[in-house]
């Protein structure tokens, strides 16, 4: 059995809050299917940069399932025709991967938090305009 990366994205117009109930149905497949869920994360309602159809927003649900890769097929078709599920993909899962994934670069904090950072600017090298001058 490998370790997958199962990412939903619902409809938030076909779901009552955040899909809790819905997602407890993709865990109990998941489990049916001989799978061993490790983890499950709601990453809520995000909207999209193109619509899918006419949705343009949807709920992300991540989970990590270990399961036999022969299931992988028949979970894309159990869920490839519900209208509930907007996208679905499976990915391997690699443990510690997604750990620093959201905690910001060094450099990054280290430009824009140094002292004077609006000051580096030279005004003489640009000409200004005042009403004076026309």
């Amino acid at each position: 059995m490998k370790k997958y990366e199962a990412v939903f994205i619902l409809d938030p117009r076909k779901v009552e809050g955040n899909g809790e109930a819905f997602s407890d149905t993709i865990v109990a497949q998941l489990k049916e299917m001989g799978g061993n869920v490790t983890r499950v994360k709601c990453l809520d309602k995000r909207v999209f940069a193109r619509p899918i159809g006419k949705s343009k927003a949807g709920i992300y649900w991540d989970y990590v399932v270990e399961l036999d890769e022969a299931a992988i097929a028949p979970l894309h078709d159990k869920y490839r025709l519900n209208a509930t599920v907007l996208r679905m993909a499976v990915f391997y899962f690699v443990d510690g991967q997604d750990d620093d994934v959201f905690t910001p670069r060094e450099e990054h904090e280290r430009l824009f938090k140094e002292e004077g950072f609006q000051d580096v600017y030279d005004r003489e090298e640009r000409p200004y305009r005042s009403r004076d001058d026309r």
